[in-house]
């Protein structure tokens, strides 16, 4: 009897699972059904194909040119001595601020006190003959002629006395005003030549920021007899090293003539010493120039694509067009007119936009129902 009811219990459980499968089962069908239609769909999708975009600058930003430039002293000096001689003295470091007269260096003067010393031996004897001969003039024992020599032999010992002293000042070196010494080039003890450096002194206050413009440029610059327009770009943006602070520095000069090297052309600004950051002779700063100051303005803006960003595939086969990128992962056509090849690219003008997005290479083998991702450059490569 208790097994019967055991039995019984069973059954029931059984029972209770089986009604709850059967009236789960539409429901785990249905949902295999969603399941394998959208499995079956992802895999009928073609998969996103990666394309190289370039960005189109603004047309401001085109026209930003960065120019390396050194620094230099608006006013400095290369000292040198104007005789050859060992050098006995130096007195002064680089960086060391001197006044005007301060003696820079000295070189061996021994030959030129010598001579100094014969020569006011020959002025005083040249002058006691002249006292001599005009007594004896006086009275009348000699000519006119005589005494007039007696003269001009005075006038050539003095004038010799005079180089003489002129060559003894002349080993000393002093410093021709108020400056800091940038460099001493030489060593104690050397044997300088004529002309040699021995030390360059600046003056403080203005430097000189020297930068080349290339001939591309400044053909394109158009010309006005009354003003040039350099002289209309008045204020230039510099920057020093690594520092992204702006200083404003004006036009000094430049050549009208290009480097036979570089076919570039010297561009010499001018600004005041500032007051935040140490600047010495030969440092190197960054010009930055807006050519929309110089060059003509475009009657359209025109933009350059590299030539294999332009397509023909379109509903026209003879109108020309690019792909711009519509995010997340499609392209549009975007007819466009086509100018001359230039060294940046193909000349472009259409219905663009700073900062979109076109297709850059490979363009004739995309179209409109073709879905795309950006092409990453691979780290490394």
């Amino acid at each position: 009897m208790k097994f019967l009811c055991l039995r019984i219990d069973n059954t029931t459980e059984e029972s209770a699972v089986r009604n709850t499968v059967i009236r789960l089962l539409p429901a785990l069908l249905a949902l295999l059904l969603v399941t394998g239609d959208a499995y079956a769909e992802s895999q009928n999708e073609p998969p996103l194909r990666p394309v190289k975009l370039v960005t189109l600058e603004a047309s401001g930003a085109a026209l930003q040119r960065q120019f390396p430039a050194r620094v230099e002293a608006t006013t400095r000096s290369n000292l040198s001595f104007r005789m050859a001689g060992e050098l006995l003295e130096i007195n002064v470091t680089p960086g060391q601020r001197v006044t005007e007269g301060t003696l820079i260096a000295r070189i061996d003067d021994r030959n030129m006190r010598s001579e100094l010393d014969s020569a006011r031996s020959r002025l005083e004897l040249a002058r006691a003959t002249h006292e001599r001969m005009r007594y004896t003039l006086e009275r009348g024992a000699i000519s006119q002629a005589r005494f007039d020599e007696s003269e001009a032999e005075l006038r050539a010992a003095r004038a010799t006395f005079e180089q003489a002293e002129e060559q003894l000042e002349n080993t000393q070196l002093r410093a021709p005003y108020d400056g800091v010494i940038a460099q001493v080039p030489v060593d104690n003890r050397q044997i300088v030549q004529v002309q040699e450096t021995v030390a360059v002194i600046q003056q403080p206050g203005q430097l000189d920021v020297i930068f080349h413009l290339p001939q591309q440029i400044v053909q394109q610059i158009p010309r006005n007899d009354e003003v040039t327009p350099f002289e209309m770009a008045m204020a230039f943006e510099v920057r020093f090293g690594n520092s992204e602070k702006p200083y404003l520095a004006q036009l000094a000069s430049y050549t009208t003539q290009a480097s036979a090297q570089s076919l570039a052309y010297e561009v010499t600004l001018r600004l005041p010493q500032p007051d935040d950051i140490t600047l010495l002779d030969g440092m190197s700063a960054t010009v930055r120039l807006d050519l929309g100051q110089l060059l003509p303005a475009s009657e359209s803006l025109v933009w350059h694509l590299p030539p294999n960003a332009i397509s023909y595939q379109g509903e026209n086969s003879e109108q020309a067009v690019v792909w711009r990128f519509q995010a997340p992962d499609r392209l549009e056509a975007v007819p466009v007119e086509v100018g001359r090849l230039t060294s940046k690219g193909l000349e472009v003008s259409g219905e663009l936009a700073a900062n979109d997005r076109v297709v850059a290479a490979g363009a004739h083998r995309v179209s409109a129902d073709m879905r795309v991702t950006p092409w990453e450059k691979e780290q490394g490569l």
